[in-house]
């Protein structure tokens, strides 16, 4: 493997604080950004539709039952921390080229690249977001419904989000079949249901929201196999539209080390939808570790000077 060095001058303890400065900044609120809420206006009314009608429809009127409260329980943590992985995608900047960043060379003779639009040289990962009108470290892709890109300092809080959405849309679906069933037989065997229309019309909801659960389940399951393989891989979704069939990534150090450059090295804290020093991403999204055999091999197809 090979460590990148730190530029000449740089102290490794302030490296540190603008680490920690860059992990807990937030994303300002531009005319593009608000512009773009539109989309997690529509992404919160589906996720509040779905809860509300689990919740309300379904398990409140079995409260305070053991079975109700356990279920209630499970859900709202898978909730819970859906909601703060949302916001942390939201809110956190993905990742900001640092001022002045690139031009001291020092004995570094690899090409750099120079990014014309905001008049900074791009580290390695870096991309410039036509959408963002700016350049993010490590960029992933713009996601349109968190309105932000995925960068080096939020792609742990999307991989997080993912996961969530899909837990807590698995206790969605297989807590809800057996109460659309009970409902279903009640109020077609007239069984004496008090106020049916009522009952019916809570039933299509219910119904409502167990297929569109259902639909995100089946969209979400290669969508998150497909990143979470990403990670382990050590790509991003740029960089695997420009991978060769077979080929590993020159970043990929190993697929425990590189879950740990998005999740952090503590395994206990990896599930937690924030940044603290031990949950933070390993790195600073300008430097990069790298298996020496691909750098040397990349190396060989520079032309000499």
């Amino acid at each position: 493997l090979v460590c990148p060095k730190l530029p000449e001058g740089t102290h490794p303890v302030q490296c540190h604080l603008l680490g920690l400065e860059a992990m807990l900044r937030t994303r300002p609120f531009t005319a593009q950004r608000i512009y773009g809420m539109g989309f997690i206006v529509i992404v919160m009314m589906i996720i509040l539709g779905i809860h509300c009608c689990f919740v309300f429809l379904n398990y409140f009127p079995k409260l305070w039952s053991w079975d109700a409260v356990l279920v209630l329980l499970v859900y709202h943590v898978f909730f819970a921390n859906l909601l703060a992985s949302f916001y942390g995608c939201i809110m956190t900047d993905p990742g900001l080229v640092p001022p002045n960043w690139g031009f001291y060379m020092g004995d570094e003779t690899k090409r750099r690249r120079y990014c014309k639009m905001c008049n900074v040289w791009k580290p390695d990962r870096t991309h410039h977001c036509s959408i963002c009108n700016r350049c993010i470290l490590n960029m992933d892709h713009h996601c349109p419904w968190i309105n932000n890109c995925v960068g080096f300092y939020n792609r742990k809080f999307f991989i997080q989000l993912l996961s969530y959405v899909y837990l807590s849309l698995v206790v969605v679906v297989i807590f809800t079949v057996p109460e659309l069933w009970n409902r279903v037989g009640l109020l077609t065997r007239d069984s004496g249901v008090t106020n049916p229309t009522l009952e019916w019309i809570s039933t299509i909801f219910l119904t409502c929201a167990f297929c569109m659960s259902l639909l995100l389940l089946c969209t979400l399951t290669n969508f998150i196999k497909f990143h979470m393989k990403l990670v382990l891989e050590n790509y991003t979704t740029i960089e695997n539209l420009e991978r060769e069939e077979g080929a590993r990534s020159k970043f990929d150090i190993g697929r425990r080390r590189n879950w740990e450059q998005v999740f952090g090295s503590q395994a206990w804290l990896w599930w937690l939808p924030m940044h603290t020093q031990a949950s933070r991403p390993i790195g600073d999204g300008v430097r990069w570790r790298v298996h020496y055999t691909r750098v040397i091999d990349e190396d060989e197809e520079l032309p000499h000077e």
